[in-house]
């Protein structure tokens, strides 16, 4: 389950193809905000009190401090989740996760009219995922086989590629690749053996 390897492989051997990989740099991230700032809106109200160390770390952030709802439990998660799949990555992960957590929760309550445009860009950024799968990558998106790993690893995925691009682990890189390159070749093997006349 904590296997960088194994999650990244899974997730990756739907997303070969640069364009569908393009799209889903720029649209997971959106998703990702707009859910929180939607879960904000559902309960703007705060769930529990921070434990006292931990609003002592808070009061030393500048800015205003995360709503105590679901929407930063869900994001806590991602983020221990992300720091037990590969340390440095997913510590570098978890101040990019408390921006969009923030900034997603400040929007939602600031403005009047945050419902329609936060709903606006959720859905734009699912139907740019699914041209992305259906006529780029033409495979159905990982969500369909596995809903809550694709959703948790979609965010840790697109950084992880961000990081590759700069050069982070070269080797894992490499190796993360062809392990993926392996899959989708397993993948393409079996649906030309599941389309041949008997």
């Amino acid at each position: 389950m904590f296997d960088i390897r194994c999650e990244f492989s899974k997730y990756g051997e739907y997303h070969a193809n640069k364009i569908n990989i393009a799209i889903h740099m720029v649209f997971v991230p959106t998703i990702l905000w707009t859910s929180m700032g939607l879960i904000t809106l559902a309960q703007p109200h705060a769930l529990f009190d921070y434990p006292a160390p931990i609003a002592a770390l808070l009061s030393h952030i500048p800015g205003p401090s995360p709503v105590a709802n679901i929407a930063t439990l869900i994001i806590t998660a991602f983020a221990a989740f992300y720091v037990a799949l590969d340390q440095i990555a997913g510590l570098l992960a978890t101040p990019v996760l408390y921006g969009f957590l923030v900034s997603a929760q400040q929007y939602a309550l600031s403005s009047q009219t945050s419902l329609q445009y936060l709903l606006a860009l959720f859905v734009v950024a699912w139907v740019a995922q699914f041209i992305g799968h259906g006529v780029f990558e033409r495979r159905a998106p990982a969500l369909l086989d596995n809903l809550m790993q694709a959703l948790v690893m979609a965010p840790f995925f697109v950084f992880l590629e961000a990081l590759f691009a700069l050069g982070y682990r070269p080797s894992l890189n490499r190796e993360l690749r062809n392990e993926i390159g392996s899959r989708v070749l397993a993948f393409r093997r079996a649906a030309k053996s599941a389309v041949k006349p008997n």
